[in-house]
């Protein structure tokens, strides 16, 4: 299975049937094919694979809106998929037996230990200086704020979503954009189980906050991401910033309540215009349905009574180093 040009998983079909094994978790989803002539593909399916309609149907049978359709290629070699649900393109290739052990190997050994990421900061066990949260919903710039704050100011960057997908996050120096960095991080390996099953069930309580359901709970997921920030701030030492969109203040006082008074909670906020055209580049790894899904999220902003915690409204006219310098005013 490849997605943004890269292997993550490995799916054995036996029949109808289909088992997918994530390289980053070794957590198994089966799903169920079906061979047919279904609907017809939008544009983009179209000048991919120059076919009309999708030939080949894919459900969880768990979860009947979890269902994705695909056109195989003439040479029965790969399928190009859409999901349904936000229209996530991926692609299916097949390989033989050692090409599959070798892709494992190859996983295996891209790996980082969970238990002490390695990173490109000088150590300072104990050193604990600055501590910033950067949130906002996504496409507002946390990331790529963050990240430059440990370019320009020396702070060790922790990214948030690395943590959910189960990876590296301290990304490194690089010249690609920070959705990109955080598709070329590498996984981790060791992860405990309480940690992986922990986070499954945390993914499913955003799902229901991406769909605008109001019963979501986030409170452990938050609670065990602290703590991971807590044990590697030690080991790491520095001033830190972490990157992560927390959708409301009750959750940031949480995330507060774990991380200490140090704590400054940074609230970013653009206009709807501004947002829509920051997630315009990301429709061609996400599709149009999913960043139109960000664009609805609720991100509650800081309040004026809010303890430790900044809203931020970033402008047209602001560039990159002028967010981080006022970001530094508030945390001096």
């Amino acid at each position: 299975n490849v997605f943004h040009g890269k292997v993550n998983s490995i799916a054995t079909i036996k029949g109808e049937d289909v088992t997918f094994v994530r390289f980053d978790d070794d957590t198994e989803k089966k799903r169920v094919l079906k061979n047919g002539v279904f609907k017809e593909t939008d544009q983009k399916m179209f000048d991919i694979t120059g076919k009309r309609k999708y030939n080949i149907h894919m459900l969880d049978p768990s979860n009947i809106r979890d269902e994705s359709f695909g056109v195989v290629s003439d040479d029965c070699r790969q399928i190009t998929w859409r999901g349904e649900e936000y229209g996530v393109m991926f692609a299916m290739e097949w390989i033989d037996e050692a090409q599959t052990e070798a892709l494992k190997v190859a996983a295996e050994n891209d790996k980082d230990p969970a238990d002490a990421p390695p990173n490109h900061y000088t150590l300072r066990p104990g050193h604990v200086g600055k501590l910033v949260f950067i949130s906002g919903a996504p496409g507002f710039g946390k990331s790529t704020t963050a990240r430059r704050m440990m370019e320009k100011e020396g702070f060790v960057y922790y990214e948030g979503d690395c943590f959910i997908t189960q990876r590296n996050p301290y990304l490194p120096l690089a010249e690609n954009s920070a959705i990109d960095a955080l598709f070329t991080a590498r996984s981790l390996k060791g992860v405990p189980k309480e940690r992986r099953i922990g986070i499954n069930n945390a993914m499913k309580e955003w799902m229901k906050f991406m769909k605008g359901e109001e019963d979501y709970n986030l409170e452990d997921f938050y609670s065990m991401m602290c703590e991971d920030i807590l044990k590697e701030r030690k080991r790491v030492g520095g001033d830190w910033v972490v990157a992560q969109a927390v959708p409301t203040r009750k959750l940031r006082e949480l995330i507060k309540s774990k991380l200490g008074s140090d704590l400054v909670f940074v609230v970013l906020n653009l206009d709807r215009d501004q947002h829509q055209e920051r997630l315009r580049p990301r429709t061609e790894s996400f599709g149009e349905d999913l960043t139109n899904a960000w664009m609805k999220l609720k991100y509650e902003p800081a309040e004026e009574n809010e303890e430790n915690a900044v809203d931020m409204i970033i402008t047209r006219e602001m560039e990159l180093d002028d967010v981080v310098a006022q970001i530094m005013t508030k945390v001096n």
